[in-house]
């Protein structure tokens, strides 16, 4: 059993997932753990071919925070032939203990599969998305000496670490990041510190920050969507000792201003956890509305 997807596999596995995105609207596999199968560091790694060669599905696992997690794709037109049942089994067969199978669009045909593996449905994270337009959106309200800055690549990155790990301590991914992840995400090509803003007090300690991203396509667009540059929320933190001030709401707002009127896209999207009511309510008054919902089954 193969732990890694070879070079010339990668590049199967890329163009298949793109077809099933262009068939479903709904990118099989996440930014979050699909780049750890393009490195190499998978720990298990599978693909199913045609009878005429052609790879017809794949799946793999690697590490997603503190767990281990698995995504399976099977190409649109070969699909009903139990070929993501083999697969299944053979993620299944290769990694022992525990794990964690994303199901991204919540479709029927994986939870069926699930069940009949014996999976449990065990998290929802769900996608929240709003439209935006230049110069529509006030400037934030924040609270009385506090202000708003980029951060500063090469000086801020600990003090972000402090924060950010005492915001999401209960966050299984997002939790416990380190030095090592966060020089990672500047090297990434999507990495704008224009758009990962700070609020800091007057000693220009952080006290929260709203971490946007811009991605060229539409990982998601919906079977009817147009296939447009796309905003993110991808993270969004109030250190434990801030809350209770309204630092939330205003760096929403802050965030969701520089979109709209610096990196001019029209919808932003954001992902929170379907459990965190608290949040869900910060962005539905923010005007987020519900887009899609991913599905983590779990083998204990």
């Amino acid at each position: 059993m193969a732990t890694t997807f070879t070079a010339a596999e990668i590049a199967e596995v890329t163009a298949l997932a793109e077809r099933a995105r262009a068939a479903d609207g709904v990118a099989p596999f996440s930014d979050d753990l699909f780049p750890a199968a393009r490195s190499g560091a998978t720990t298990a790694a599978l693909t199913a071919r045609s009878d005429a060669g052609a790879l017809a599905g794949a799946a793999y696992a690697a590490p997603q925070g503190d767990r281990l997690a698995a995504e399976l794709v099977v190409d649109p037109a070969l699909r009903g032939h139990g070929l993501g049942g083999e697969l299944l089994a053979g993620l299944l067969a290769a990694v022992p203990g525990e794990l964690w199978l994303w199901s991204h669009g919540d479709h029927p045909a994986a939870a069926a599969l699930a069940r009949r593996h014996g999976l449990a449905r065990a998290r929802e994270l769900l996608q929240l998305r709003r439209r935006i337009a230049p110069g529509s959106l006030p400037e934030p309200v924040l609270p009385d000496g506090v202000r708003l800055r980029p951060f500063v690549v090469g000086r801020d990155e600990a003090a972000w670490l402090e924060v950010n790990n005492a915001a999401f301590d209960w966050h299984p991914e997002q939790g416990g990041q380190t030095l090592d992840d966060i020089r990672s995400a500047e090297a990434a090509s999507d990495f704008d510190p224009a758009g990962f803003l700070l609020a800091v007090d007057a000693d220009d300690r952080l006290l929260g920050f709203h971490w946007t991203k811009v991605h060229p396509h539409d990982p998601n667009p919906g079977p009817d969507g147009v296939d447009e540059p796309i905003g993110e929320v991808y993270v969004l933190g109030v250190a434990p000792a801030a809350h209770g001030r309204g630092l939330g709401g205003a760096l929403t707002e802050a965030g969701l201003r520089h979109l709209a009127d610096v990196a001019g896209v029209r919808t932003v999207t954001l992902y929170v956890e379907g459990d965190n009511t608290a949040a869900v309510r910060l962005y539905e008054r923010s005007g987020f509305t519900r887009h899609a919902v991913d599905v983590a089954y779990r083998r204990d």
